[in-house]
């Protein structure tokens, strides 16, 4: 056999995956049924098949071999993966399933007190390139975190080179086997649909494509719940194909895709976009609710017919494919235009995104008209009568039918004229997206644009576009302009909403509802940006233009009194007129069904009343945000469980020890059964608990919390959400400082340096003072001056009104000092922190006494102050709750 030249190799390795991939007895009739133009390869792909079977009996991949792509000088024997194994940190218990490149084993970590099942993906063999493959899914998986994906849990390679990902072990049966079991209706498996739907609609809005939607990568729960699974053909819309490796990838193995599942553009190797995840849905849909392949007659023949049927047959309808009548009869008509949609041969016939289907088997499901059949009046009005037969009586409906035909047809004729001249701009501009130059035969091998760039594109040319269909131009611009800002598109996201309002002020006027809508539009602009002023004349503008119009929206009226409230707490320290406006909207919201802004309105309450050191009242306002969320959400939601750990660390602030400790378990509790254990907001929650465990002296516990905080936080899927990661490193600061444990402090700063930036003043102070401590502990009192200073800075810009806030950077100025040997104004440093009645200083208060004792420096004032506070921390929690504050006290 002559040798393969790299460009040989590139046609024949998809074609040996694809055959290694098939039981033994079926690989001759493969080879019989190749396709005319790769039958040339059909005798070098016999003798590889051969060598590999001789390579096999021969004992071959028992033998050591290098894996390309792992550490350097690492080596790996090709695996025979058995129960009991260890893999890296994992101990293989049973294979769950396997493909033609790898398999998957439940697992579990074979040391350590943390116990979890995992399902572990490992290689066949050390094959060339499966570390960059498995890291590309890493990071693909790392930007995902949704109640209907498989969570990752982490990544890396074992002491012996070989690649390994740990993710979520999903109980469960695949779709189809979980409606066959149950004997699924139609709706409930329309139902699983739009949950997959869902799923796929948030990997898109992170830019991330399956590209391997089939059943087995789809499980249910048992409890209903879908579970998307196995992203390891997936690849990042945020990257053209030459750009991110994919070519090269797709060399180093598998085909991406599944044959059956794969859309028309896979099928003659085009790029995929969005388009081919639709058509990959609309199998998997036609499979569920018709219960065969759309092509299940050419499926059973051989790869290429069934290849041919993808690119030239048209399937019949869903109904047509299913023996049951009932079923035939649900599936007639809607369903079976909403999957031949997702199914239409050509990408831009296609639903354009995940939400737009979603939002057809919705609007199925409440028995209104969908996008995907032609919108007729005839067909509307019948679907009208279909939803309302129950409410209206049957003389009625005949006089609605026999007489008022006429008119309802010419005012739905109306309405359709006018949605049709608008559905047509939204369509000539969308084909103009692909098509600018408006030829006759345009350039269609960039048809599935990357959604990033599709969107972008989209943008600046709205800028400039539909100046003749105004209505269009609106919706366009509202929808792009909360796509750019999602998508970090910051300046065209500005310049959208910009547009939106002038297009608003040009159309209906400056005292005009859409005016105002334009206005606050803006909001979230105006808040990342730092642009408070502006936010708070703009929101101030629609309030007025609202209560001009007698306005009796809630929503907009909440939405337009949080703004003129929030903005107003930042744009100066809050005041009275701040914390009103944040009350009304409260108000408007509170007596609303259904989950709503409410929470988010508390949340800037807690804001504004700790921006006045007013922490008590901070501690109320968390409180109705925790009843306010268990009405509206219920007990078990995760957005009450977040609420009840975030109150609970006020409740530690306000001297409420116990109460802290119940709310902020029962939070997390709450949290890991509504999210699993590795959602990142757990990170705060241990690390609350941690400072709990410090105020009762428990050391060795309040660590443990830190050490769990910490593996939450810097898990692949959370690094990203750096602030809770600040959290735990500065809660984990204070617990080395409080246990006197100065060598993890040391660690702990060591990369600080005289600088620290983190993005909450607060959490920036914690760092500064804490690192303070260590750098004159350590003798470096020119680093501590420079945190000092820096932390007095934060301070006099955000918290000049609340001296409280400065009392943890006095308490580190006085240990300065008195490394200095100037004892006495270190000593009325201490004295000024004992002397703040604030009882979330409690701790800092009980050191100030405490360096005051050392220092032979208290006074009657200052023994009659630590007395009060003992009496205030006995009737908190005494000992039990908060020894290390009365230890200090008394001198324990």
């Amino acid at each position: 056999m002559s040798a393969l030249t790299p460009d040989d190799w590139q046609a024949v390795e998809p074609l040996l995956d694809a055959a290694l991939a098939l039981a033994p007895d079926q690989r001759q009739h493969f080879l019989d049924t190749l396709p005319p133009a790769q039958q040339r390869w059909r005798a070098t792909l016999d003798r590889l098949l051969q060598a590999e079977a001789a390579a096999a009996d021969a004992g071959f991949l028992s033998l050591a071999a290098s894996l390309a792509g792992g550490t350097e000088g690492s080596a790996a024997g090709a695996p025979q993966w058995q129960a009991g194994q260890h893999v890296g940190p994992w101990a293989l218990i049973e294979e769950l399933g396997r493909g033609g490149m790898a398999s998957v084993w439940r697992a579990r970590p074979h040391s350590g007190d943390f116990q979890r099942e995992v399902a572990l993906k490992l290689p066949h063999s050390p094959a060339q390139g499966w570390l960059e493959r498995l890291k590309r899914e890493r990071d693909l998986l790392a930007r995902l975190q949704h109640a209907g994906i498989a969570r990752l849990y982490d990544a890396g390679v074992s002491a012996d080179g070989l690649p390994w990902l740990a993710m979520e072990c999903v109980a469960g049966r695949d779709i189809l086997a979980w409606c066959e079991a149950r004997q699924s209706g139609v709706p409930e498996r329309v139902g699983l649909l739009l949950q997959v739907a869902d799923a796929l609609q948030y990997a898109h809005s992170r830019l991330v494509l399956h590209r391997d939607i089939k059943p087995a990568n789809v499980m249910v729960q048992d409890d209903g719940q879908v579970r998307l699974l196995d992203f390891g053909i997936a690849r990042s819309l945020a990257a053209r194909g030459d750009g991110d490796g994919e070519a090269e990838l797709t060399q180093l193995g598998q085909r991406p895709m599944t044959p059956e599942y794969a859309s028309p553009e896979q099928v003659r190797g085009e790029e995929p976009g969005i388009a081919s995840d639709v058509y990959a849905f609309g199998v998997l849909a036609y499979r569920l609710l018709g219960g065969a392949s759309p092509y299940a007659a050419a499926a059973p023949a051989s790869r290429h017919a069934l290849e041919r049927a993808v690119l030239e047959i048209e399937p019949p309808v869903p109904s047509a494919a299913t023996r049951d009548t009932a079923t035939r009869k649900d599936l007639r008509g809607d369903l079976d235009a909403i999957v031949a949609k997702a199914l239409a041969k050509e990408p831009a016939r296609r639903y354009a995104t995940m939400d737009a289907l979603a939002a057809d088997l919705r609007r199925h499901l409440a028995g209104d008209a969908v996008e995907a059949r032609p919108p007729s009046w005839r067909y509307r009005a019948g679907r009208a009568i279909a939803r309302h037969r129950w409410a209206v009586g049957a003389s009625t409906l005949a006089v609605l039918v026999l007489v008022g035909t006429t008119g309802w047809a010419l005012q739905a004729a109306r309405e359709a004229r006018q949605e049709a001249r608008r559905a047509g701009a939204m369509y000539e501009f969308l084909t103009g997206l692909f098509n600018p130059l408006r030829e006759a035969q345009p350039d269609t091998r960039n048809r599935d644009v990357p959604a990033r760039q599709l969107i972008e594109d989209g943008a600046r040319r709205v800028l400039g576009a539909l100046q003749d269909e105004p209505l269009a131009r609106e919706q366009l611009l509202v929808d792009l302009g909360t796509l750019t800002q999602q998508l970090g598109l910051p300046d065209l996201s500005r310049q959208l909403a910009e547009e939106r309002v002038h297009q608003a002020r040009i159309l209906h006027g400056t005292r005009s509802r859409a005016y105002a809508d334009a206005l606050l539009g803006q909001r979230d602009l105006w808040e990342s940006a730092g642009r408070y002023r502006e936010g708070f004349q703009s929101a101030t503008e629609s309030l007025a233009i609202y209560e001009a119009l007698g306005e009796q929206d809630p929503q907009r009226l909440a939405l337009a009194h949080l703004a003129v409230g929030g903005f107003g707490a930042r744009l100066h320290a809050p005041v009275p007129a701040d914390i009103a406006h944040l009350q009304t909207a409260a108000q408007l919201l509170a007596p609303l069904p259904g989950p709503n802004l409410l929470g988010t309105v508390y949340e800037q309450l807690i804001v504004a009343y700790l921006g006045q050191g007013d922490m008590e009242s901070a501690y109320q306002a968390g409180m109705r945000g925790v009843q306010a969320n268990r009405v509206q959400r219920g007990v078990d939601d995760w957005k009450t469980a977040a609420s009840e750990d975030q109150v609970g660390q006020l409740a530690m602030l306000t001297l409420r020890p116990a109460e802290a400790v119940a709310l902020i378990n029962h939070g997390l509790q709450g949290l890991r059964k509504a999210m699993g254990p590795d959602v990142v907001i757990l990170a705060r929650g241990e690390a609350n608990l941690a400072l709990l465990e410090m105020a009762a002296g428990a050391h060795d516990r309040a660590r443990a919390h830190v050490a769990e905080a910490r593996r939450i936080a810097l898990l692949p899927a959370n690094r990203a959400m750096t602030a809770f990661g600040l959290t735990v490193e500065a809660t984990a600061l204070d617990v080395a400082q409080q246990s006197g444990d100065w060598e993890a402090l040391r660690e702990g700063c060591q990369h600080w340096g005289r600088d620290v930036q983190a993005p909450q003043p607060a959490l920036r102070i914690r760092i500064q003072q804490a690192c303070a401590a260590q750098a004159v502990h350590a003798g470096d009192l020119d680093r501590a001056r420079a945190l000092l200073d820096q932390g007095h800075a934060v301070a006099a810009q955000f918290f000049a009104k609340v001296p409280a806030r400065q009392a943890v950077l006095w308490l580190r100025e006085g240990e300065w000092l008195a490394a200095q040997g100037r004892t006495e104004e270190a000593a009325a440093r201490w004295k000024q922190v004992l002397g703040l009645d604030d009882p979330s200083i409690v701790f800092a208060r009980a050191q100030a006494f405490a360096r005051l004792r050392d220092a032979h420096a208290v006074d009657a004032a200052g023994q009659s102050v630590a007395q009060r506070l003992i009496q205030q921390l006995q009737a908190a929690g005494g000992e039990q709750l908060l020894a290390t504050p009365m230890a200090l006290l008394r001198g324990g």
